[in-house]
């Protein structure tokens, strides 16, 4: 199996639009030139730590994003049969077949969905990328 090119610092994080667990549909395109983001792929871990751990930083820190102009989306390989209150504060995307997950590179070394965190400014510009295998455990809020 071949690793996926994985967009890294500096670079453009590739564009998406994937469904929302309320039913709304979400784009990256559409944070383009408004919102500096933090792209958190969850895979199927969203109630499993580190990856539990990190949202609930997110969602005690959420004032801090308004303020920083900043949007937390979290994409999931599956729609929560019970979303838990508190980690829904920010927008759930379901990437049914972890398609998005593989071509962002949020894959362990077998190709199976992993935790990662893309950090980017209101262009889509890469400042920092967490990848599952290279080394960098997922970050703190």
């Amino acid at each position: 199996m071949t690793a996926p090119a994985v967009a890294r610092r500096g670079e453009l994080l590739p564009g998406f639009m994937l469904p929302a667990i309320d039913g709304s549909s979400v784009s990256l395109e559409s944070y383009r030139g408004r919102t500096n983001l933090v792209v958190v792929f969850a895979g199927d871990m969203i109630d499993e730590s580190p990856v539990a751990v990190l949202l609930d930083e997110l969602v005690r820190r959420r004032e801090q994003f308004t303020v920083e102009g900043a949007q937390v989306l979290v994409a999931v390989t599956a729609q929560p049969a019970v979303p838990r209150r508190g980690r829904w504060a920010f927008p759930v995307l379901v990437d049914n077949g972890a398609h998005i997950h593989r071509s962002m590179g949020a894959t362990d070394a077998e190709g199976r969905p992993a935790p990662a965190v893309f950090v980017t400014d209101r262009f889509r510009e890469i400042y920092a990328a967490y990848l599952p295998g290279q080394g960098s455990a997922l970050p703190g809020a």
